[in-house]
């Protein structure tokens, strides 16, 4: 079961130069070589600020395979910190060695850890010591009404290596790309490029909005039109669309306890005990306890206990909060409120990394990797769950290396990692490769092979609690024209979000992969070699459950709305089951990829097929976030732009979803040894 990552592999073998120097991963992101852009090297005297990571010591991915595999001797015999830093952690020696070098180059280092050096150097430093050119990419593209606009980027021109001697002890060397470029004569009016990444529930509501029209007058006016308490509690009419004239209203927002019956939360004797989640967060919400307990109340259910929930933040966490009132967003409630439905006598902490969200994507990452960096080395929990992520063009190789060693440290340490694999389908909207595979635009971290990247499916649930049905996760919407009586473009209309998946450009195949994951897709019909697809497992994401935090509708007022949809709700929920069945193992669970994969056709998970396209799944109304119900809408269900559900693994919801079987049977596959 090898898990490789093709940045190591970079690391060790390519270079500019064999004799001198061994080539590191490219400070790039790989949509800055194709978009047209002119180069100009920068003022040499600028000043920049950059991570060197340091290498691990040899033989760390095989003990993470090992302790993750169930069928290996070595299964779940988990590290502490203490051990993991002295078989596998950098060394003082390492460090002496790096920093030596570092200053020899005239660099000033800034700050040590275990897992990086901060310095400070300028671009002239920095082209001489990593054999390259750093330099402004301009970009320029067109306005819509006339015009252009260009924006400027930072970025090397060449290769980017440091001496052979350093072989191992350097994995990669980031913030070129944080750069921030002093406007040139030929943009000073425009502004930087805008940022890239984004949390999955924020990225949703902000799409949905944009692209629905305000609630109208329609044949299910607002004055008669109810919203359903569960699938298909009440219908409404429509125009003819699919050979309908009715079809059922939107979901109001399933309830706590809605969610944990279909899923078997409700009726089994494991519920998280002794586990812990952490949630990898933006702030500390001052009320998030108190919110969580309330909502949780509001439906019968217990909420924390004392000491069920902490906040623990990063220092930029405390400098980028102080005085900001953030905007309201229901992220963190989300987050936590589903590791709670999941799991309701779990730990969960909420690690709270920066308020400032005005950066770009590239800065967002680097701090939300020390957020996970504090989990992992702090073992704050058992499971950690994340809801962003950026497309993998738009992330440099050099980013992404960084997180590499650190998930294998965490899966020889029992802690395993979960990614939302995000909420716009491919990203791409119908574009397609000349073969009909997706194109890469797979979000990371969920595309790294450590991690369990979580999908979204659109859960039918009924009136008794039980699934009734479960399609892919792809909303399109058609607008009901004004006379009511057709539609102002035809069904399904316009693609408005899905559960994110496809192909890796960046990571190989996965061994645990190998035997559910068809060859044709994994090597795009034979046109590449076999490389990750995600999504691994999904959860409901489309249709929303009630969420509640204070700020909803005016600061300072508690509220509740459906606004629990998407893949920032699905993954706590994995998250929240996984630790179900560490209670049920009696041991923590780690990187829980290889055991999932175990379970691929067995009762455990159900298969999502596709929805049929002449009769499919449809809704009367669309439920944007914490807006009311949008009755212009005809919504069909299924459709995820060119993400495709097959019987068996496929790149829009991977294995399938979680039957309330799932938690005995990861349970009983972690204690097969």
């Amino acid at each position: 079961m090898p898990v490789l990552a093709l940045t190591a592999t970079v690391l060790l073998s390519a270079s500019s130069d064999a004799s001198t120097r061994v080539a590191l991963p490219s400070p790039n992101a790989p949509s800055l070589l194709t978009e047209g852009a002119t180069t100009k090297p920068l003022d040499p005297t600028l000043q920049l600020s950059l991570r060197v990571y340091l290498g691990q010591r040899p033989g760390l991915a095989a003990a993470a395979t090992a302790v993750s595999d169930p069928r290996s001797p070595a299964y779940a015999h988990f590290l502490t910190v203490a051990q993991y830093q002295q078989l596998y952690g950098s060394t003082a020696a390492q460090t002496a060695a790096v920093s030596g070098w570092l200053t020899s180059q005239g660099m000033a280092i800034t700050a040590t850890t275990r897992h990086y050096l901060a310095v400070t150097a300028t671009v002239a430093q920095a082209d001489a010591a990593f054999a390259t050119q750093v330099s402004e990419y301009d970009v320029t593209t067109a306005v819509k009404g006339g015009g252009t606009y260009t924006y400027a980027s930072p970025g090397v021109v060449g290769g980017f290596s440091v001496p052979a001697s350093l072989a191992g002890h350097i994995v990669s060397v980031t913030g070129i790309d944080e750069t921030v470029v002093p406007q040139s004569s030929s943009n000073a009016a425009n502004a930087a490029k805008p940022p890239s990444v984004t949390t999955t529930a924020t990225a949703r509501r902000a799409a949905a909005k944009a692209s629905t029209s305000s609630t109208a007058s329609t044949p299910s006016a607002a004055d008669t039109y109810q919203c359903s308490q569960y699938w298909a509690q009440y219908t409404g009419q429509i125009p003819a669309a699919y050979g309908q004239s009715s079809a059922p209203t939107a979901l109001c927002g399933y309830t706590p306890d809605q969610i944990r019956q279909a899923y078997g939360i409700a009726s089994s004797p494991y519920t998280g005990r002794g586990a812990t989640i952490a949630i990898i967060s933006t702030n500390e919400k001052p009320t998030m306890l108190a919110d969580a307990n309330q909502y949780f109340a509001n439906h019968g259910e217990a909420g924390f206990a004392p000491g069920q929930y902490s906040d623990v933040a990063l220092p930029t966490e405390a400098a980028s909060c102080a005085g900001v009132d953030p905007e309201p967003d229901p992220e963190e409630a989300i987050d936590v409120e589903s590791a709670h439905i999941g799991a309701p006598d779990a730990k969960v902490v909420n690690v709270a990394t920066d308020c400032d969200q005005s950066g770009n994507g590239e800065a967002f990452m680097r701090i939300a990797l020390d957020g996970a960096t504090m989990a992992v080395d702090q073992h704050l929990a058992d499971i950690v769950s994340g809801s962003f992520g950026i497309p993998e063009p738009n992330l440099a190789p050099a980013d992404m290396a960084a997180w590499d060693p650190l998930f294998q440290q965490a899966a020889v340490e029992g802690i395993g990692f979960d990614f939302s694999s995000g909420d716009g389908g491919d990203d791409l909207g119908v574009a397609t490769d000349p073969a009909g595979y997706n194109l890469h635009n797979a979000q990371f971290p969920a595309t790294d092979p450590w991690v369990t990247a979580v999908g979204g499916t659109s859960t039918a649930i009924g009136q008794n609690g039980t699934v009734v049905g479960d399609y892919p996760w792809g909303d399109n919407t058609a607008t009901i024209d004004a006379a009511g009586t057709g539609y102002t473009q035809a069904p399904p209309g316009i693609f408005q979000s899905g559960s994110g998946g496809g192909v890796s450009s960046t990571y190989a195949e996965p061994g645990y992969q190998q035997a559910a994951v068809p060859a044709t897709l994994a090597t795009e019909g034979g046109t590449t070699a076999a490389s990750r697809v995600m999504p691994d497992i999904s959860a409901n994401a489309g249709l929303q459950w009630l969420i509640g935090y204070t700020g909803l509708n005016e600061d300072g007022a508690y509220a509740e709305a459906a606004a629990g949809g998407g893949t920032s709700a699905s993954a706590p929920l994995i998250a929240g089951l996984e630790a179900d069945a560490i209670q049920a193992a009696g041991h923590p669970l780690g990187f829980a990829n290889p055991a999932i994969y175990d379970l691929s056709g067995s009762t455990a998970i159900r298969d999502i097929l596709p929805v049929n396209a002449a009769n499919p799944p449809v809704l009367d109304g669309l439920q944007v976030g914490y807006a009311p119900i949008d009755t212009t809408q005809l919504v069909t269900l299924g459709e995820d732009g060119t993400l495709t559900a097959t019987p068996g693994f496929d790149d829009a919801t991977g294995l399938g979803a979680p039957t309330p079987s799932f938690v005995a049977n990861l349970a009983a596959t972690l204690t097969r040894r």
